[in-house]
């Protein structure tokens, strides 16, 4: 059984996993050794944890870890089960080389695309060589609603709408068609110019605004919510045998 902890800005994750299966999560805004303890009583069965923080990790929280459990920090130096090609690693977001893990270990000797919606948008690819190769980020979608309330004189902060129109009759149904329509042609161009350099190619889409585009895709596209959880297991799982 795997203690699995990914600590976001907005949400920190904890999850257990009995070998490939998630069989537990709960998430919090603001975690504590408190919280931590609290999970780990719920499952007496774990051994081993990961965890992959981009926030300052309370101090008392990795010493209890480390306490209790094997203990893996994903970072740059951690051995994972893919070849990672990024020419920057030390700069490469954990949760895209989570995602990047995922998404190989979900295919079968496929070339695959991870599109990851949240904060940002991400694209991440792995070759059907295990070939991590990276991929690009944009800003999602608040972040372009933001962009254009927070440096224009009088356009509104719009909220997403999933009930979009192609011609806004109005300043806000056009910014909305604007950001959800952009964003969607985004994502099916960069789909588009992947399938034609790379054949037989797996893609699966993730995040919490993945929702507003599951049904505008025009690919056969798997949704899998926890993408980097599932990566992160699965990295505990080949560093196991090191421990």
């Amino acid at each position: 059984m795997h203690l699995i902890l990914d600590f976001g800005n907005t949400y920190q994750k904890c999850a257990v996993f009995d070998k490939e299966k998630m069989v537990s999560l709960e998430k919090f805004e603001d975690i504590c050794k408190n919280d931590i303890i609290g999970f780990v009583k719920k499952h007496p069965k774990l051994s081993s944890c990961i965890i992959s923080s981009v926030i300052n990790t309370p101090i008392d929280i990795i010493e209890f870890l480390k306490k209790e459990f094997k203990y893996t920090e994903l970072g740059a130096n951690t051995a994972i089960p893919i070849k990672n090609k990024y020419s920057t690693p030390e700069t490469l977001g954990k949760d895209r080389l989570a995602a990047a893990v995922a998404i190989n270990s979900l295919a079968n000797d496929e070339n695959t695309l991870s599109i990851d919606i949240g904060t940002a948008i991400k694209f991440d690819f792995v070759s059907k060589h295990g070939e991590y190769l990276g991929g690009s980020i944009s800003p999602g979608l608040f972040l372009r609603f933001k962009a254009l309330h927070t440096f224009t004189a009088k356009l509104p902060l719009v909220g997403y709408n999933n009930l979009h129109e192609l011609i806004g009759d109005n300043t806000e149904s056009s910014i909305l068609s604007g950001v959800m329509n952009g964003a969607i042609a985004e994502i099916n161009t960069f789909i588009e110019l992947y399938k034609s350099k790379y054949s037989n190619l797996k893609i699966f889409i993730t995040g919490g605004e993945s929702i507003y585009f599951e049904n505008h895709l025009k690919s056969d596209i798997f949704a899998v919510s926890n993408l980097v959880l599932i990566g992160l297991n699965e990295i505990l799982r080949f560093n196991e045998t090191k421990f």
